[in-house]
């Protein structure tokens, strides 16, 4: 399905019975897939399976959002292990050479020239591309609202687990945060919990650099894999989010 692209687009539905909403979806770990000539980075299946390659079930996630807004949204085609699309370049993480005690072989001993080549042919693409579907976003709706998707392990390979079913990152507006939070409870009970199990003040790049730069409302979800590792179970978590989102996206 992503075969070597650096993004892929899902455009807004056409159909009339699918109602169209001021939203854009994106998902910077959508996929495990490492391109072409990498050599899967010297990595098993099995590793590019696990939580360390993507974020598991955060594609479906996406998709179904989408679906359900009659919303476009955006991608990344390839792993975060190739580089990753939430970090800015150069920075530690940006191509990881060990990922959750897990080394990767093909990152280790990268050359500037080497880690230059996949800033320029993955992640820049899929930055510009975000840029363009912001633009467009902006274009149709007069107050979109930005959600971006990821996902989490529910245990770390050190043995740490996370308790947590959702986690809400926010910077720049916190009482939109406690307010989504309190409605997505009232929708299900979950265990929601603000900058968990990663914290937006820390961590955050591709919603600062592209959303907060351009002051949408947005947010950014975190939820726990073994919550949407199938298809079923991620339209039931899609189905909950989008009833407790639905009070903050303006017609």
């Amino acid at each position: 399905m992503f075969n070597d692209v650096p993004f892929v687009i899902l455009p807004t539905k056409s159909k009339s019975s699918v109602p169209k909403s001021p939203v854009f979806v994106f998902c910077d770990h959508a996929t495990n897939h490492i391109p072409n000539g990498l050599d899967n980075l010297g990595l098993s299946s099995a590793d590019l399976d696990r939580h360390i390659a993507w974020d598991i079930g955060a594609e479906t996630l996406t998709r179904q959002f989408c679906k359900t807004y009659g919303a476009a949204g955006l991608l990344a085609g390839f792993s975060r292990l190739v580089i990753d699309p939430n970090r800015a370049v150069g920075t530690a993480g940006s191509i990881p050479d060990m990922s959750d005690g897990t080394p990767i072989p093909g990152n280790q001993n990268l050359s500037p020239e080497q880690q230059s080549e996949r800033a320029e042919r993955y992640y820049q693409p899929y930055h510009d591309a975000l840029e363009a579907q912001l633009d467009a976003a902006q274009e149709r709706f007069i107050d979109p609202l930005i959600i971006s998707i990821h996902s989490f392990t529910p245990e770390m390979a050190n043995g740490q687990k996370r308790t947590l079913d959702i986690g809400l990152l926010w910077k720049a507006d916190p009482e939109q945060a406690h307010r989504l939070k309190a409605e997505i409870e009232r929708v299900h009970p979950y265990h929601v919990e603000l900058n968990e199990p990663y914290s937006a003040l820390k961590l955050n790049y591709t919603i600062d650099q592209h959303v907060i730069a351009r002051g949408l409302r947005h947010t950014t979800l975190e939820i726990r894999q073994d919550l949407i590792d199938t298809d079923a179970k991620a339209h039931k978590m899609a189905e909950h989010l989008t009833n407790a989102l639905n009070h903050f996206i303006k017609p």
